[in-house]
């Protein structure tokens, strides 16, 4: 897929990943950017940025802001749901509630905005759905557990989705960083990724049409491991 010309439709764009993202996609000839933020202190950082780019009111835990996308939204090629919450509950020290909050955030959030979606997607010639999951998801690590089961629940979902959808226009495809350099790691004891490479990285993916999208060292190297044994990776990554 050439990313020229496309309209695309970023979630969780005021920030890290995604404003990334957004900045990427205007370097490659993308017709339309349609970019979700959570607040209206997160609006002007996006209307900077120029014409190309709508930002739309979002909020992944909020079902309401997500029924609304169809009405933002006039033509859609590809969806990147980048959005998502980083809250560090651990399993066992951590309440259920915690747990729950990650699940209905980045799992069953990140669902809604692709059924809402969907139809419009389904409209265009080629479309794709990117989901941005974690290496996380491949390994779980142990002290960010409900992170890490909230990411593998997407994993799954993308694998799901990919299935349902393998007879139609639109392609699935599945993103797993590593720790990147955004507000979200900050105090994270490990090296990081910056941003922008990350984005071009995952651009770079959807246009190849590849399913598992690595795109910083770390992932490289534990998706390769993944790939071919996901015991090793298990293994691997039960040291974070």
């Amino acid at each position: 897929m050439n990313l020229s010309g496309k309209n695309v439709l970023v979630t969780g764009a005021n920030r890290g990943i995604g404003l990334a993202l957004v900045e990427a996609l205007l370097g490659r000839g993308v017709e339309t950017i349609y970019a979700t933020y959570r607040s209206s202190a997160n609006r002007a950082t996006l209307e900077s940025l120029g014409d190309r780019v709508v930002p739309v009111p979002m909020i992944l835990g909020d079902v309401t802001t997500i029924q609304e996308l169809p009405n933002a939204v006039k033509s859609l090629d590809v969806l990147i749901n980048n959005a998502g919450i980083f809250t560090g509950a651990d399993l066992l020290a951590d309440t259920e509630q915690d747990l729950r909050n990650d699940l209905e955030t980045n799992l069953f959030g990140t669902l809604a905005v692709s059924k809402a979606l969907l139809p419009i997607l389904e409209r265009s010639g080629s479309a794709a759905i990117a989901n941005v999951a974690s290496v996380a998801a491949l390994g779980a690590m142990p002290g960010f557990g409900g992170y890490s089961i909230s990411k593998a629940a997407v994993h799954s979902m993308t694998q799901s989705l990919r299935g349902k959808l393998k007879n139609s226009n639109v392609s699935v495809h599945g993103i797993y960083p590593g720790p990147v350099a955004t507000r979200m790691t900050e105090g994270v004891d490990m090296p990081t990724t910056p941003a922008n490479v990350v984005a071009a990285n995952i651009l770079d993916g959807i246009e190849k049409g590849t399913e598992y999208i690595f795109p910083d060292g770390m992932s490289e190297q534990l998706g390769s491991a993944y790939l071919q044994s996901p015991v090793s990776l298990e293994q691997a990554a039960s040291d974070f």
